[in-house]
């Protein structure tokens, strides 16, 4: 492995792709923090560029609406800073609403943000991967996949999606060393928690203890540090697998 090697993450600003980056950050990785969010994304690649000792890393504006951009962008990255070694997908909208009121546009672009940009993405970095013996792409999932929700259904099928794509490019690319895998985060407190609970969560934090076997709030950190195993080394065998972090709550 070079000194620094590249590693992207896409909604890098965000809760748990910020907590992903710093993890990367500080096991020695370039990372490349991709997001729309401008102001967030420039000062966590600023904090951690800051940091004595640590490797550089970059934010990168990609809107991942915007496929053939992606590609664009993805391919640009490489040729100016070399193939990358690992690739975390992570950015995500999460749709709200029952069947007959959700839009066909608003379920086409969560289908896009969540899990076309993954493969669009994937697809641009494997060739980089094959050249250099081998890389690493986790995909964040979700809780919601496991039927416990009513009226998320855009979103969990995105989800879905990644997961089929997770097992299917395992197969696929593992005869080039590539390893393809995935972490199921339960309840984690983040923004996009927050967006829906702004004031008094209390309410909320009961009904998930109440589903945890351990009872206790996660922290984007216990997704990051899940990614990070499925990243290093001592995963080496482990390709094709899902990864559930969400405190026993569900134990499929």
């Amino acid at each position: 492995m070079k000194k620094h090697p590249n590693a992207l993450v896409t909604g890098g600003a965000g809760g748990i792709g910020s907590a992903v980056c710093r993890i990367l950050h500080e096991k020695g990785y370039r990372v490349f923090v991709m997001d729309v969010a401008t102001a967030e994304g420039q000062a966590l690649a600023a904090g951690l560029t800051g940091e004595n000792g640590k490797s550089a890393a970059v934010f990168v504006y990609a809107d991942l609406a915007d496929l053939q951009s992606l590609h664009q962008t993805a391919t640009q990255l490489t040729e100016q800073y070399g193939p990358f070694e690992v690739l975390v997908n992570n950015a995500a909208i999460d749709t709200m609403g029952p069947l007959e009121t959700t839009t066909i546009e608003e379920y086409l672009l969560t289908q896009r943000i969540n899990a076309e940009s993954a493969y669009i993405l994937s697809r641009s970095v494997a060739p980089g991967m094959k050249a250099i013996g081998g890389g690493q792409i986790v995909s964040i999932l979700s809780i919601i996949l496991s039927g416990g929700w009513e009226n998320r259904a855009p979103y969990a099928m995105s989800k879905g999606a990644l997961l089929g794509m997770t097992r299917s490019l395992a197969r696929e690319l593992g005869p080039d060393s590539i390893r393809v895998n995935a972490v199921s985060p339960g309840a984690i407190p983040t923004a996009m928690e927050r967006k829906f609970w702004k004031d008094d969560r209390s309410e909320l934090d009961a009904a998930i203890l109440a589903k945890q076997s351990l009872k206790f709030r996660a922290a984007p950190e216990d997704v990051a540090n899940a990614v990070w195993f499925l990243i290093s080394p001592e995963s080496r065998f482990i390709t094709g697998h899902e990864l559930h972090v969400n405190g026993g709550w569900y134990m499929g």
